[in-house]
């Protein structure tokens, strides 16, 4: 049976008949939470990329979104990005902050993880950092979180059908990408919905023989 993996869409608009492996990833500076009260299963990012994260903003976001997190997939404790060990460091503290508002929390692994155990009391997952590192040890790294028993991983930064292949593969769980905000929400949700019923299983993304 072919491994099913979900898609995370970035937007606030309404998605219904949309698959129901189509899920919605918000952040911090998302303001319309429609798909969410609708019912989409949904997980949530730091903002941490590019500088962006701020304490007040994200504890207000989980405060907000405490009431919807029975469809709550991950939140993603905040990182360094391109720095495991700085990474590492910051998530016991963000991951009783996260559980503490009823949510999962999710494990980012940036540039340097191969180097470090995940850690064992995470929930998730999230494969960040650069592409060429992620070539080189995603496939590693998520044997490893499926070997802690974690609840899913996640893949950021997948905007075509072959990532999308790339990833189930892989047996992640869902991924996410900023592909509707280049085509449209109309078109985009076509073309991820596409994605979704390909995704037959084919290795591509990351070297499978660093899983070995």
């Amino acid at each position: 049976m072919t491994h099913s993996t979900m898609y995370l869409v970035a937007t606030g608009s309404r998605i219904q008949g949309a698959s129901p492996e189509i899920g919605v990833m918000v952040g911090p500076r998302v303001r319309g939470l429609a798909p969410l009260e609708d019912g989409r299963w949904w997980a949530s990012d730091n903002d941490s990329l590019h500088g962006r994260f701020h304490e007040p903003t994200f504890l207000h976001h989980l405060a907000r979104l405490q009431p919807l997190a029975a469809r709550c997939l991950f939140v993603a404790a905040p990182d360094i990005p391109r720095n495991a060990a700085a990474t590492l460091a910051l998530f016991p503290r963000w991951r009783s902050v996260i559980e503490a508002h009823d949510f999962p929390a999710a494990f980012i692994a940036q540039d340097g993880q191969e180097h470090h155990p995940l850690p064992e009391n995470a929930n998730w997952l999230f494969l960040a950092g650069g592409d060429a590192w992620r070539e080189r040890h995603g496939a590693a790294l998520i044997a490893q979180a499926h070997a802690l028993g974690y609840w899913g991983v996640h893949v950021g930064r997948v905007n075509s059908a072959r990532r999308m292949r790339d990833c189930a593969a892989l047996g992640v769980d869902s991924c996410d990408g900023t592909y509707l905000s280049y085509v449209g929400v109309e078109r985009g949700l076509r073309d991820v919905e596409r994605w979704v019923r390909a995704s037959n299983g084919q290795a591509g993304l990351f070297d499978l023989r660093a899983a070995s």
